[in-house]
């Protein structure tokens, strides 16, 4: 017996339609693990993988960098880093850090693109590009995670 097809179509629609929102969904704010100072530098001190998720549940990641060529963040000082990717072997300039409620913004003394991050736990954090006004597309963060 088959389902007439203008109802097998429906029920198909009514079948995918939630995974398809749910892979475009925008993100909530995520929770923060608020044992993390924000503003602080030596929690980011360290080598880290990094991601730029898709929101398509069909597109693959984006892989910036991994832990065998990973990105290397120094501490400079209390409230400053240096952000090395992983074909650099000095940096350009620090960026300083400034607490921002449970997150930090960093802001690079020699200018360019400002970022805001949340620490997701000890060993990962989300950076976003910042936004003058407003909250940062949650949806479209930049994975760091902590490597080995």
């Amino acid at each position: 017996m088959s389902i007439y097809p203008p109802l097998r179509s429906a029920l198909t629609l009514a079948l995918l339609w939630p995974a398809a929102t749910l892979a475009m969904a925008t993100l909530s704010r995520p929770a923060v693990d608020t044992a993390i100072a924000a503003g602080q530098s030596a929690p980011f001190s360290g080598t880290w993988s990094a991601t730029l998720p898709t929101r398509g549940a069909t597109e693959p990641d984006t892989f910036l960098a991994s832990c065998d060529r990973p990105i290397r963040i120094e501490v400079a000082n209390d409230t400053h880093i240096f952000h090395l990717g992983p074909d650099e072997a000095e940096a350009d300039a620090a960026i300083e850090l400034i607490a921002n409620a449970d997150g930090t913004d960093w802001q690079p003394i020699a200018g360019g693109p400002a970022f805001f991050s949340l620490w997701v736990t000890q060993d990962q954090f989300y950076l976003y590009d910042a936004v003058a006004h407003g909250e940062p597309d949650w949806s479209a963060p930049y994975v760091y995670k902590r490597c080995g």
